[in-house]
């Protein structure tokens, strides 16, 4: 009789959850249609649209389109938004016409051992001292007001470009906040080349105006087999001279586009979660003559955008327990800007952040599954692999982690903050060459997408969020995950 009941409540309860799922997923499949995502995505990744990019009359036309969808799907402005818009204070800079440096007896010259990375016109003599490779810890132990930090390119564990640079990229914010006049690195990576570095670095560069600090601010690189002769250790300081002309930053504006919802819980309406995407790309390349030079950005990011707005008309109908923030983040392609402007000025205090789930993506080349490139690193996993199983997929994770991917999207803004942050995107495997076919190219529009598979993924992204808003139990980091004790200063607040 003791089995015959315990089987009786196991049945009833089997049968409960089987009809909350139904109730969830029937309104799914009923909300997001293959044509409303094929219209989306024409619109957005048209050529007319010419590649998004940041500063561009499109990139205003695709924030109107997102703003004038939210409303009328019901969202309303996030709390502290200008009727859905977040200003975006960003700055353009031109390559200066001419810099050099003096280190003790070295000298260096702009593109033939030196490159100015961020800063402005400027003129400097003074103490550089040496921080090895100027960790928060290193600097710690100096007094750096008005004085140069000398330091290495990256960190121990950057080994490769990409990671060097968002070492730095940090490092330079840190530098700043502590009352140094700049920053020089020493390039640690000697297979890179150096010509490569320098075309790229004679570009227009993109920024952040910062609230505390002078746009002049110098940021500089220097050829690592140009500084043999340079030989330090940790503390030590030597004179030196840096000179930049020419180099004249332009404000230009930016928006983030963020909606709302307000939770319905009493108690768990005052956690947010905070769903975003960047809507820019990278606009028109010079290319050969008679080739396409519009840069789409179909999968770059214009599925992730569709993921918002899909993601809006679910939960403006069926209001979720948590308070829920959908942002379309401006200039990710330009530095994850957006992301980073947000969580330096969010609109909510920051700590009431529970949660970032990003939907970004280099492209898909598996079509059975939905991929996670933060998989194994919160306790939210669990809910992913539901939700794909619901629609026939699987959930994968980083097919490739010395790409690095997880730090090169707009949810390691949020991570660096301690807030939890998921990146979710269509199928993933490997970077093959499906992906580099379209990855960054003109041959990335509409017309090479399979609707099919996206309404498949979208359904599965919006009961994923579905299933992580409503959750009673608060998300969390895996014990030992990188970001882990950042997040418990934060939530100690």
């Amino acid at each position: 009789m003791q089995k015959l009941a315990v089987t009786i409540v196991l049945c009833v309860i089997a049968t409960t959850l089987s009809r909350g799922q139904k109730s969830i997923v029937e309104p799914i499949q009923k909300l997001i249609t293959k044509n409303e995502i094929e219209a989306h995505l024409s619109f957005l990744a048209a050529d007319e649209m010419r590649g998004r990019d940041t500063g561009s009359p499109e990139l205003t036309m695709a924030a109107n389109y997102i703003r004038t969808y939210f409303k009328m799907v019901g969202l309303i402005s996030a709390p502290g938004a200008d009727n859905f818009f977040q200003p975006v204070r960003l700055k353009k800079s031109y390559p200066p016409t001419k810099a050099e440096a003096t280190i003790g007896n070295e000298h260096f010259v702009l593109k033939e051992n030196m490159l100015v990375l961020q800063g402005g016109t400027f003129n400097w003599s003074g103490d550089l001292v040496y921080v090895g490779y100027g960790s928060a810890e290193d600097l710690g132990k100096h007094d750096l007001t008005g004085k140069m930090v000398l330091a290495l390119a990256g960190s121990r564990e950057a080994d490769n470009l990409n990671k060097a640079f968002i070492v730095s990229r940090d490092k330079y914010k840190l530098v700043m906040s502590k009352g140094a006049a700049g920053l020089v690195e020493v390039l640690t990576l000697p297979q890179v080349p150096w010509p490569a570095l320098v075309n790229y670095f004679s570009q227009q560069q993109w920024g952040l105006i910062s609230d505390d600090a002078s746009t002049t601010f110098p940021h500089i690189w220097l050829k690592p087999s140009d500084v043999k002769a340079l030989s330090f250790n940790d503390s030590d300081v030597v004179k030196g001279t840096i000179a930049i002309d020419g180099l004249k930053p332009e404000a230009i504006p930016g928006r983030n586009v963020a909606g709302f919802i307000e939770g319905n819980d009493t108690r768990l309406k005052n956690e947010f979660v905070i769903i975003t995407a960047h809507y820019d790309h990278i606009g028109v390349q010079p290319m050969g003559e008679g080739q396409d030079s519009i840069f789409n950005g179909a999968r770059d990011n214009a599925i992730g955008t569709v993921a918002l707005l899909q993601t809006a008309k679910y939960l403006a109908q069926y209001p979720p327990k948590r308070s829920v923030i959908i942002m379309a983040l401006t200039s990710e392609e330009k530095g994850l800007l957006g992301s980073q402007w947000y969580v330096d000025h969010p609109l909510v205090q920051l700590s009431k952040h529970v949660l970032n789930i990003n939907c970004d993506g280099v492209g898909y080349n598996d079509k059975s599954r939905i991929t996670s490139i933060s998989f194994g690193r919160t306790n939210l996993d669990d809910h992913i692999v539901r939700a794909a199983k619901t629609f026939g997929l699987e959930a994968g994770g980083d097919p490739d982690p010395k790409e690095n991917f997880y730090e090169r999207s707009d949810q390691v803004s949020f991570a660096k903050k301690g807030i939890p942050a998921i990146k979710l995107q269509p199928g993933l495997s490997s970077m093959d060459d499906e992906i580099r076919k379209y990855y960054h190219r003109a041959a990335d529009e509409v017309g090479s997408l399979d609707f099919d598979y996206l309404t498949t993924f979208y359904r599965t992204f919006v009961y994923t969020v579905s299933l992580l808003v409503n959750d009673p139990q608060r998300p969390a980091w895996k014990s030992g995950d990188k970001f882990e004790e950042v997040s418990k200063a934060l939530y100690a607040k």
